[in-house]
């Protein structure tokens, strides 16, 4: 399995779901080249990809000033993701795999910031929200080394202890597309 992890201290929270699995082969975190990272998602059959991102794709690392400069992932990599097992946890990473018929789990708006919890009107703070991060990339990490990636979905949902309105968006924004 190759990971790829566009990390920011917003996304660092997702490393547990990946540390210490022997399936990864490769951890990508930072890329310096469109190709580097095709011949990387080329060489293997499952893919994990994890950070902020939009329909259009992931977006790359944060610059110092938090801007992003470019998507890693995006509709260049179809037809290699297409053949792949797929795993994205990123905003809206279920709306880019619905339009190009990507096979996997993949995540809808999944809040990880106070200023996402506001736009959404989601009740929250800073606390709840780095707490339950932690919990849900651990319960994530929990169910897919334990079922199998369709039921991955209902899973989650049963592991919502809080039931707060955090946890209830987070938890019920996991799609599986076979």
């Amino acid at each position: 399995m190759t990971v790829i992890h566009a990390n920011d201290p917003t996304t660092q929270f997702l490393s547990v779901i990946y540390s210490q699995r022997e399936d990864v082969r490769r951890i990508i975190t930072e890329i310096n080249t469109t190709s580097e990272l095709k011949r990387a998602v080329h060489d293997d059959d499952s893919i994990m990809m994890f950070g902020h991102g939009n329909e259009y794709g992931l977006f790359s690392k944060p610059d110092k000033k938090g801007r992003v400069r470019r998507l890693l992932i995006k509709a260049e990599f179809v037809y290699l993701l297409r053949e792949k097992t797929c795993i994205g946890i990123w905003c809206k990473a279920n709306e880019f795999a619905k339009q190009y018929n990507l096979h996997g789990l993949f995540s809808g708006m999944i809040i990880s910031e106070l200023e996402e919890a506001s736009l959404f009107a989601i009740p929250t703070t800073i606390e709840e929200l780095n707490c339950e991060n932690v919990k849900f990339a651990q319960n994530l990490k929990y169910c897919l080394e334990t079922f199998s990636l369709n039921e991955v979905p209902a899973r989650m949902k049963e592991l919502d202890d809080a039931k707060s309105p955090l946890t209830t968006f987070n938890y019920n924004n996991l799609y599986y597309f076979p």
